[in-house]
């Protein structure tokens, strides 16, 4: 069995006809052998917990809620789930946002690739970003980070072993939660960490330097949500001006333990640390620099800047 996380917040006028989406997107797999563990994080409204119970009830041995009583975040929210499917024996899991839809054949594609390359631990393809009616988003209007990933996956998507290393220093975060799928046994060891920005982010890193390799699956692209009457992800929207800040350090704190993981694997030399952790804090610069943060961007310059002169290197 493979074992669809889906974490869910219900706030956003929407959200109920999204998770709809979601969910039938699942039902319309040409792999059925799937299970959903829908992990709600303390939606406010009792009419949402009331339609996931009602979902649960409709679909025994499909669909299965685990409610929190406290809201902590995405990131424990699918951390909850990888436990669950664990416990039930699920060999894959696929993360799979509540308001993002699901190629039908994800599935399919995504068993068939983890069995026929057993050297593989971390599937991953690309999307489309649609607006809150499913209407698909111009690049035009999308985000440069969106942008930014979107040509990673045109003119060199990233795969192999220690794919993490690309990740941080070249095309910088190659892929969205929605699209990842990992062995089950990757996810339990590199848990996502607690904190409400850049988690996914984080795990990827810890989860390709602890994994063997990574394949780029082009074929079945996933339905991002972007709703276009409000700017940015929900994180950014819920965490406000600091969303940047905090994901710079969340980030490099992610690359880092990959850099340590692949140490104690014997996946790099020590020789190699200090030249990695200054390409990547350049690569991030770049990216905040592209995204108008132009005072985090000269922070990680700076860092790169005094390690590579002999000045405090960074931590």
């Amino acid at each position: 069995m493979a074992a669809f996380v889906m974490p869910h917040y219900a706030d956003c006028p929407g959200a109920a006809e999204y998770l709809s989406q979601a969910v039938r997107s699942l039902f319309n797999q040409t792999d059925q052998d799937w299970h959903l563990v829908i992990i709600d994080d303390a939606s406010p409204d009792p009419q949402d917990r009331e339609r996931l119970r009602a979902l649960s009830q409709a679909n025994p041995g499909r669909i299965t809620v685990l409610q929190q009583q406290v809201n902590r975040g995405q990131g424990f929210c699918r951390n909850v789930g990888i436990r669950w499917a664990r416990e039930q024996g699920s060999e894959i899991v696929l993360f799979q946002d509540a308001d993002d839809v699901a190629h039908p054949s994800r599935l399919e594609v995504t068993r068939r690739t983890f069995a026929e390359r057993p050297e593989v631990d971390f599937v991953y393809s690309t999307f489309t970003v649609i607006d809150e009616n499913g209407a698909t988003v111009p690049e035009s209007r999308l985000t440069p980070s969106l942008r930014e990933i979107l040509q990673s996956h045109v003119h060199a998507p990233v795969e192999g072993p220690n794919a993490w290393i690309r990740m941080g220093i070249e095309t910088g975060y190659t892929t969205l939660t929605s699209t990842v799928a990992v062995r089950s046994e990757i996810a339990a060891a590199y848990p996502f960490p607690h904190v409400r920005a850049s988690e996914d982010a984080h795990a990827w890193f810890r989860m390709a330097a602890g994994g063997r390799s990574l394949a780029y699956l082009p074929s079945v692209p996933c339905l991002y949500r972007v709703p276009q009457a409000v700017t940015g992800s929900s994180d950014r929207a819920r965490i406000g001006s600091d969303y940047y800040q905090l994901k710079a350090e969340v980030d490099t704190d992610g690359f880092f333990e990959a850099i340590s993981i692949a140490l104690e694997r014997e996946t790099i030399r020590f020789s190699e640390v200090q030249d990695l952790k200054n390409a990547f804090l350049r690569r991030l610069a770049l990216t905040m620099e592209r995204e108008g943060q132009q005072a985090v961007a000269r922070q990680l310059s700076t860092r790169s800047t005094e390690s590579v002169s002999g000045g405090r290197p960074p931590s």
